[in-house]
């Protein structure tokens, strides 16, 4: 899997100040997760206070937010949802079960509301797995079971930033405390296998339901191109076979939580979103390959908003969760869109312009019928 990619009104990070952050960074070369943490240290606490990561009754670590956030449904927004589809198959794309979509509105502080399409169906996620294990990672880091948090700063930031599967390997590894190699049997392999799978328990327990999530991404530096081993053992045999599930409601309600300061404890929903944020601007972005905006949500929009993102890629599906806001807080919702067709994973144009109708309609400006066949035509060039 190669990557290329309700009611509540909890306070909210200063998302400008993480967009001024990140351009600071990028001017001076900094990239010190810290820096995000003293830049919004002046943030409104969260109200209720946030929860610590707990323990379940069987002494397994568990995600602090035990239940999914009470978003009320709006006929509105499923409206913008059906239409986004309409896009998709006017231009051939299949619709059928072959992709789903989870639309979240935050921009009114005191309803947040969600419309969606094969939104709990559990599908492949590629690399927006990592999202969820970094979240574990720190939920393991502040319950003080993972000792020396600095020493895993260079594989977060390579895991986020660009996808690194190698820095992914040793992120599940440090959760899980396993390690990949040879064949194992019996007692051994269960008591691996069991290891491994905490990290599901840790999101289940909270009312992630089914997710899974104990499968690295491929392929590794070593020359894995596929699991081996007694990784071959889990993804073929185990109750945990067939690879890793999560569903768009899933990956959104992530984001969700950590866009409201609520994922782990407001420090780690801090770092958390630096190390989502993406620069827009084509001069940050284009000369890299891969990179996690050409081809996905970001590339259609405009370069003055707040945007993070983890992106999923392979030859046969393409995954995306974002996190969208102005400057003007007029537009600030979560849209995740995981489709999994061979005829995703080959056009570069439609997710960006699913993505730009969707900020239009919610921003108010009308789609950009001229603008999105322009965009296509310079990068084509």
């Amino acid at each position: 899997m190669i990557h290329r990619k309700r009611r509540t009104s909890p306070s909210r990070i200063h998302y400008p100040r993480i967009f001024l952050l990140t351009m600071a960074i990028a001017f001076i070369g900094t990239t010190t997760i810290m820096l995000a943490r003293m830049v919004l240290s002046s943030s409104p606490k969260p109200t209720p206070a946030t929860p610590k990561v707990v323990s379940n009754v069987n002494g397994s670590l568990v995600y602090n937010i035990q239940k999914p956030p009470k978003l009320v449904y709006s006929e509105d927004l499923q409206k913008i949802v059906d239409e986004t589809l309409k896009l998709a198959a006017d231009k051939q794309f299949p619709t059928d079960d072959s992709i789903s979509i989870t639309l979240i509105d935050v921009s009114d502080p005191k309803t947040h509301t969600y419309a969606g399409y094969n939104n709990t169906m559990l599908r492949f996620p590629a690399s927006v797995s990592k999202l969820f294990w970094l979240v574990a990672f720190l939920g393991y880091s502040e319950a003080g079971l993972i000792k020396d948090e600095s020493a895993y700063y260079v594989d977060l930031s390579n895991m986020m930033r660009i996808s690194d599967n190698d820095s992914a390997s040793r992120i599940v590894d440090s959760i899980s405390g396993t390690k990949s190699g040879k064949e194992l049997e019996g007692k051994a392999l269960e008591t691996w296998i069991n290891k491994r799978h905490q990290v599901n328990i840790f999101f289940r327990e909270a009312g992630y339901t089914g997710i899974k999530l104990s499968v690295k991404n491929y392929p590794l530096s070593d020359g894995s191109q596929q699991p081996t081993g007694r990784d071959f053992q889990l993804w073929k045999d185990s109750s945990l076979a067939g690879g890793n599930r999560i569903s768009t409601d899933q990956a959104a309600r992530l984001m969700y939580e950590i866009y409201t300061k609520r994922a782990i404890s407001e420090t780690a929903s801090t770092k958390i979103a630096y190390l989502l944020t993406r620069d827009l601007n084509p001069e940050a972005w284009k000369d890299e390959q891969p990179n996690s905006i050409e081809g996905f949500l970001g590339e259609s929009l405009p370069t003055d908003i707040y945007f993070g993102s983890k992106v999923g890629y392979t030859s046969h599906s393409r995954q995306e969760v974002a996190f969208v806001r102005t400057m003007d807080d007029k537009a600030i919702y979560i849209l995740a869109i995981f489709a999994n067709h061979s005829a995703y994973a080959e056009d570069e144009d439609i997710f960006p312009e699913m993505s730009r109708y969707i900020f239009d309609r919610l921003n108010g400006s009308p789609p950009p019928s001229t603008s999105n066949k322009k965009h296509s035509a310079t990068r084509k060039q």
